[in-house]
């Protein structure tokens, strides 16, 4: 007993020996990832200038047309007074309901910041906080003369959601949100991409890109009889497609 327990002495010494820290560079990983961040935050945090924005503005506002193509818009509306209650002062929107000779209806909405970054976020955050489940996002190259390469990028998303319906009963709504950005003789669809070129804007060029932000949101048709919700989705998609194609010239500054 008293040789184990000699043993039992001996090797927490050792134990306590081979344990270790972190090593040199980790630590200098480290201060250099905060040395980092505290230079961004300093070279950020007092940008004095505004870029031109991207888009047609009527009277200085963002402006979406009444008739466009085969889409009839409904009333023109601003930012919701929710909205206005969490948003920068100076962010300005405008929103219409537009629908076709056949009935398909599209939602769409403009939002453009001014000189605090905060006016635009991922719209993941708020579809999700309505009650959508969202599928993974993808890109879609959306061809229309009015794009500088002759494709416009888009993010996409399948949502879905529960919904009551009149009869009580619990029914499932589907839907495709489209969303892209749109700065000064730049667009993308990526806000990771958005994000980084605007910290190069204010750390390099003192000045704050005034990203527009369009959403679309369109309600998934009915699904066909043989092609079930991967048709109903492609059907959507074509007429979500041409709504872009229509909308955009009049959005696009040339």
């Amino acid at each position: 007993m008293s040789e184990a327990r000699t043993n039992d002495a001996l090797s927490a010494p050792e134990m306590a020996v081979t344990s270790r820290g972190p090593s040199l560079l980790q630590i200098a990983i480290v201060v250099a990832i905060l040395g980092a961040g505290v230079l961004v935050t300093a070279l950020t945090s007092n940008v004095t200038q505004v870029s031109e924005p991207g888009i047609r503005l009527v009277d200085g506002r963002p402006y979406l047309v009444e008739q466009v193509g085969d889409w009839k818009g409904g009333p023109l509306e601003g930012l919701t007074k929710d909205e206005l209650k969490i948003l920068p002062p100076d962010t300005q929107g405008a929103r219409r309901v537009y629908k076709d000779k056949e009935g398909h209806e599209v939602y769409c909405s403009v939002v453009l910041e001014g000189k605090d970054v905060t006016s635009i976020h991922r719209p993941e955050l708020c579809l999700t906080g309505q009650g959508w489940v969202l599928e993974k996002p993808h890109v879609e190259q959306i061809p229309t003369p009015a794009a500088s390469t002759g494709l416009l990028p888009v993010s996409r998303l399948n949502a879905s959601r529960n919904v009551r319906m009149d009869d009580g009963r619990t029914g499932i709504a589907r839907s495709i949100f489209l969303y892209w950005f749109v700065g000064k003789d730049r667009v993308t669809a990526s806000h990771p991409q958005r994000i980084f070129l605007t910290t190069m804007d204010r750390v390099f060029r003192n000045r704050n890109a005034r990203w527009a932000y369009i959403l679309i949101h369109v309600p998934m048709v009915a699904d066909a009889p043989a092609g079930g919700s991967s048709n109903a989705q492609k059907d959507t998609m074509q007429v979500v497609t041409k709504f872009v194609q229509d909308i955009y010239p009049t959005l696009a500054l040339n």
